[in-house]
């Protein structure tokens, strides 16, 4: 009864644990959705700016020729008045030919251009879009899965293997062969791993090919996640490195200089838990110590768990993590 009560209260936790990673897909679809209509109304708004530049440029057009059209015929005007009252009819007629000439061009002109035209700009709805939406009734579908973890033949076993596949995440600066320490997956898909040999943080697509990586200066030994787009390394010398994924690139942050040793990391309700091996602090995000948790000379290294609950483990060395 006691280890029932201990897995339904365990259960508790998780089930809350679950709802909050799922709540973060929840407001992260919506992201995307708006971000994919802000798309979609600036594609807009540049098409009728544009049209709107092409309209006033042929409107701007007309206007500087009806300008240049009449200085034209004022200067001929101005002239044909000066030539009659110099009595020079030859120049005269000359002059009126001429005026006749660009006349008849302003008529020609004028003929092309209607004096009632008003050109406006309109908008029509796709309305499509908001008839889709409005069919829908939710963001996804809502789910829950039941797992057993107390069984009969292993009242031990919590975790099922469901299935494996092998990747190849080598790159061509590789000069040793590739040793993961930690993985995080990444709320769209995307994994990071902490490859120890080439000192290299590795970032893979959902078809877990490398599309982007970033070179250590020592080191590396397990890693955490801060946020949907950040992560937290610990490395060789006592060191903490905060790298983002930014449009596919890994990106570095701010670095954390701590007093000890790092080993194993974890993040639980905007808080840091890092081990040095044989014990447990609890620091905050900016850097600053809160406490030692926990210490045991007795064995060889402390762990963690990647949910958020540390573990202390006592003489077992972690050499590899699925």
């Amino acid at each position: 009864m006691r280890k029932l009560q201990g897995n339904q209260e365990a259960s508790l936790q998780y089930m809350q644990n679950s709802f909050d990673e799922q709540l973060q897909k929840i407001h992260e679809t919506r992201r995307k959705i708006n971000a994919a209509l802000d798309t979609i109304e600036q594609k807009t708004l540049n098409e009728m700016k544009d049209t709107l530049t092409k309209l006033q440029a042929s409107c701007e057009d007309d206007v500087d020729k009806c300008i240049s059209l009449q200085d034209e015929l004022k200067q001929l005007r101005d002239a044909i008045q000066d030539i009659s009252d110099k009595s020079k009819l030859e120049l005269s007629f000359i002059a009126t030919w001429k005026c006749k000439d660009k006349i008849q061009h302003c008529e020609t002109f004028l003929k092309k251009n209607s004096l009632q035209v008003k050109v406006s700009i309109t908008f029509q709805p796709n309305n499509e879009i908001v008839q889709y939406l409005s069919t829908l009734s939710d963001l996804g579908k809502i789910d829950h899965s039941t797992q057993t973890l107390m069984g009969r033949e292993d009242p031990n076993m919590v975790f099922t293997v469901q299935g494996k596949s092998v990747h190849n995440v080598s790159i061509s600066s590789d000069s040793k062969e590739c040793y993961i320490t930690a993985i995080c997956v990444l709320p769209e898909g995307q994994v990071l791993i902490a490859e120890n040999r080439n000192n290299t943080i590795k970032l893979l697509d959902q078809q877990h090919q490398v599309v982007s990586h970033y070179s250590l200066t020592t080191t590396s030994f397990d890693m955490c996640q801060i946020t949907p787009s950040e992560v937290a390394v610990t490395l060789k010398g006592c060191e903490v490195q905060f790298i983002t994924v930014n449009n596919r690139k890994l990106v570095t942050g701010r670095k954390l200089q701590l007093q000890h040793a790092c080993a194993g990391i974890a993040c639980h309700q905007e808080d840091l838990y890092i081990t040095d091996k044989i014990a447990l602090y609890k620091y905050t995000l900016s850097g600053k110590k809160v406490s030692k948790m926990y210490e045991d000379k007795s064995g060889l290294y402390t762990g963690k768990t990647q949910s958020g609950l540390i573990w202390i483990r006592f003489g077992i060395r972690r050499t590899n993590r699925l």
